[in-house]
């Protein structure tokens, strides 16, 4: 007889097979008959840990930003400049996006649907994030190292970069890069940048649009 799955580890299979097949696409076309088979469960797994498609959806979603959101709020209230809190800010990002690859693709697709899958706690979670980037610019404002920044669009252009970065990267792992380079330009397209090189791209951009003229 074969050895029981524990119910908690079944939770787990759950949650990384639903990662990849809403990634791949999208929440609408995913399904629940593959993530149970790529988890090696009874589809009534899935309804027992997570009640719907959708609250599972849900969860991807905000594992990323709870994570995120926490991490945020300890760089805006623990020490060092407001410049030293922006590169934090920034290499926080990107690291906990590099650890979920299958989270910027998802955004993507639901910024582009118009969130319409979101719900009150995603919304609130992602609402904290923005609030804690306000925190930043506001202490760098106090000190005079800051000049007059919208705190919203300011997070949008770290994470707009950010998201699409990672998931370029995604892209160019699953497709070879011998038939990305048969097109005019492409070696400067399909060239890989390290996660270093970006990071430190993003925190002199932002620094400089922070900064006071």
């Amino acid at each position: 007889m074969a050895k029981r799955q524990p119910v908690r580890d079944s939770r787990g299979r759950i949650f990384t097979a639903a990662t990849a097949e809403f990634a791949a696409r999208g929440f609408d076309a995913a399904g629940v008959d593959r993530i149970a088979a790529k988890a090696r469960v009874n589809k009534a797994m899935i309804y027992y840990h997570f009640g719907s498609k959708l609250e599972l959806y849900h969860e991807v979603l905000r594992d990323m930003l709870r994570a995120v959101s926490g991490r945020a709020r300890a760089i805006a209230d623990g020490p060092g400049t407001p410049e030293q809190k922006v590169d934090a800010w920034v290499e926080t990002i990107v690291e906990e996006a590099s650890q979920r690859p299958w989270f910027p693709p998802i955004m993507l697709r639901e910024l582009a649907a118009g969130i319409t899958h979101f719900d009150a706690e995603t919304v609130t979670l992602m609402a904290a994030v923005v609030t804690c980037v306000r925190d930043i610019i506001l202490q760098g404002q106090q000190d005079g190292s800051f000049g007059d920044a919208d705190p919203l669009l300011t997070h949008l252009s770290i994470i707009g970069p950010v998201l699409l970065f990672i998931t370029r990267d995604r892209a160019l792992e699953q497709r070879p890069r011998a038939a990305i380079a048969t097109a005019r330009g492409a070696e400067l397209v399909a060239a890989p940048r390290t996660r270093a090189q970006f990071i430190d791209h993003m925190q002199h951009a932002v620094r400089g649009m922070l900064r006071k003229d």
